[in-house]
């Protein structure tokens, strides 16, 4: 199974939050993100991030209207258009039930390691962005983590950022 984790990352290395008010994630960046995930028809991501996406007019839907969108959060909500579950596996468990040939994965940092940590991710999709934070995301936090990765393709995405596509080795 595919499974494509989208972020955007500083020039330091931290995955960026939406949440932070001392910065914003170039909307090229952020539209890459949601026409990927249109395009393949699904997108997990965490509670933070379906907060956030919830105070937009429209709400989640509206960002994502031709994708599955599914929430892990320990505090599951009933939505018609959005589906809730606790676990990655349950997570990829119902697209794979969709019939989703790749899963991906949309944040934030949370989310994002509990595909890294069970070596599931098999590609990799960073929006570098010259800002250097203090706080953000560190992806892979065991130890014993060391999942290896190709670059497959770099470009400029936009005047700013670069976009680099990695593949796990294997």
């Amino acid at each position: 199974m595919k499974v494509t984790l989208l972020a955007n990352v500083s020039a330091n290395g931290k995955v960026l939050l939406t949440e932070n008010p001392h910065y914003h994630e170039p909307m090229e960046a952020l539209r890459f993100i949601i026409t990927y995930a249109n395009n393949s028809k699904n997108i997990i991501i965490g509670r933070k991030t379906y907060d956030v996406l919830e105070r937009v007019p429209g709400s989640t839907k509206r960002v994502f209207p031709q994708a599955d969108v599914v929430v892990i959060s320990q505090s599951k909500s009933e939505r018609k258009d959005v589906k809730f579950v606790t676990t990655a596996d349950e997570a990829m468990d119902y697209l794979k039930s969709k019939g989703h040939q790749e899963i991906i994965v949309g944040g934030g940092a949370g989310i994002y390691n509990l595909f890294i940590e069970k070596e599931l991710v098999t590609d990799m999709y960073f929006n570098y962005i010259p800002v250097l934070v203090g706080d953000g995301g560190v992806l892979g936090h065991s130890e014993t983590l060391s999942t290896q990765f190709e670059i497959k393709k770099h470009h400029i995405l936009a005047p700013n950022i670069l976009q680099v596509h990695y593949s796990r080795k294997g």
